[in-house]
């Protein structure tokens, strides 16, 4: 609702349990893994301290990352344990190749509800290859059934390259029929260790998808989307223009870059703290430094426009969705931030627009004309207070900021039944809360999809929603 504001704190974090992994995946973002894969580790002493800087900084979501945080069990299950005490939402990366169904039946006790996984292709020779790993088709099949055996949900990644683009469609109907909630088509970001940054950057050729090839395995994903109901998604941010046909992709548009947005940072084993998890780039350390200051401080630049945006962006509707496209992908190319995106076209770009059900839009306006309407307010919201605004997060990493009097009214009447007429906001506004989960009502079915949303999907950030922004 809020477009153009800065965080006093990133809302989510990645914390790295271990730089121990059981694969060595070929395009894997970790720049310290030729170095020393596997000798840092969080203890459990740390990770709760850890865990006690981000609660004091008001964050609310974490995501359990590594390395493979499943080959740091203790620590994992201590940190699920004192993250649950502490009020936090999370949820865990991992290629659950180690998995049981014991330890997965201890982690939903525990309060684990979801997992993001990497499938790269169906193809098990190719899998092998870019995982480095024997059978591993087979054993990431049995870890997604040790999950959904014990109601854990499970999103797949499929990070595509040159090599494995084509079986998008084939990789997606597989993990459909395992069980799988979410399929995320994310493109590789080279690697910032496999080049030096004081040279002219050196791309290799499996990074450098045309815009067919990426288009090819975004139709594909939509062809499982509609044969099997998948819900889906990107963890890399395409171009808005790119994506060019709103209304078609609108699966892979509106999550932005949650680190420029400001909602995220990502903690080493040793904790080391980045803004995004594919930047080598260091500033500071969470157990020694105080994480708001180096927020607002050292890593400013991500959220500062002037410094990430490309210039060929400028005038650009879609700049606080899109966000240049992935500015860690444009530095590999480029070899400086605020660069052009590879699959960059140009500034509005767009064939057609992105528009929420129209039908459902109108049913709610016209369902708000009833005064009696019956409302009530999701009593999961959670809440941080920010300079000239507040910050609510409805669930997971979903968190937007909205003005100090929506918050307030939120907060002061979260158990009372209320009706439409006792809401001082106009129809939009309202809409947007229900849109949002913020305001709910039994007969009001917003779909799946919305209410599956984390970091995934931010359309207040659309020109069409300008009235209800502040």
């Amino acid at each position: 609702m809020q477009t153009n504001t800065k965080f006093s704190a990133p809302t989510t974090a990645n914390v790295e349990l271990t730089e121990k992994c059981n694969a060595r995946c070929l395009h894997c973002y970790n720049p310290w893994r030729e170095e020393h894969m596997g000798v840092n580790s969080q203890t459990i002493d740390t990770i709760k301290k850890t865990i006690d800087k981000l609660k004091e900084a008001g964050v609310f979501h974490l995501i359990f990352t590594g390395g493979e945080p499943m080959s740091k069990m203790e620590v994992l299950y201590e940190a699920l344990k004192y993250g649950k005490k502490l009020g936090f939402s999370f949820s865990l990366n991992s290629n659950l190749m180690l998995t049981t169904d014991a330890k997965m039946k201890q982690l939903a006790e525990l309060g684990l509800d979801h997992v993001l996984t990497s499938f790269p292709s169906i193809d098990s020779k190719e899998n092998d290859h870019i995982m480095q790993v024997k059978n591993s088709i087979k054993k990431i099949e049995r870890g997604i059934i040790n999950c959904t055996n014990n109601n854990i949900r499970v999103s797949v990644n499929c990070v595509i390259t040159k090599s494995n683009y084509k079986n998008v469609y084939a990789t997606g109907k597989f993990v459909a029929k395992l069980g799988v909630q979410k399929l995320f088509v994310t493109r590789a970001v080279p690697p910032v260790y496999s080049y030096d940054t004081e040279k002219e950057p050196v791309v290799e050729e499996a990074y450098k998808l045309t815009h067919d090839e990426a288009k090819s395995a975004l139709d594909q994903a939509l062809r499982v989307k509609k044969e099997t109901g998948i819900l889906l998604g990107s963890l890399v941010n395409f171009p808005v223009c790119f994506l060019g046909d709103l209304e078609k992709y609108k699966d892979f548009f509106g999550r932005g870059c949650p680190s420029q947005r400001g909602d995220r940072i990502n903690i080493n084993a040793t904790g080391t703290m980045h803004t995004c998890v594919h930047e080598e780039e260091e500033y500071g350390n969470i157990l020694n430094d105080n994480l708001q200051e180096v927020y607002q401080t050292k890593m400013s630049k991500w959220h500062d426009k002037k410094q990430m945006i490309y210039k060929g962006c400028e005038g650009c509707d879609y700049i606080p969705t899109c966000y240049s496209g992935c500015q860690m992908v444009a530095i590999a190319f480029n070899g400086k931030f605020g660069s052009k995106d590879p699959l960059y076209v140009g500034p509005n770009a767009v064939s057609k627009k992105f528009l929420i059900d129209e039908k459902m839009f109108s049913e709610l306006e016209k369902k708000l004309d009833d005064p009696n309407l019956p409302l009530k307010i999701n009593k999961n919201l959670r809440h941080r207070a920010e300079k000239g605004f507040d910050l609510i997060n409805i669930q997971w990493g979903n968190t937007i900021s909205v003005k100090n009097e929506i918050s307030s009214f939120v907060q002061e009447n979260k158990n009372k039944e209320l009706k439409a007429n006792e809401i001082p906001f106009d129809k939009p506004t309202i809409v947007f809360l229900i849109l949002k989960n913020i305001l709910q009502n039994k007969d009001i079915d917003i779909g799946k999809e919305l209410q599956s949303q984390g970091l995934s999907f931010n359309f207040e950030t659309l020109p069409y929603f300008k009235s209800v922004n502040a």
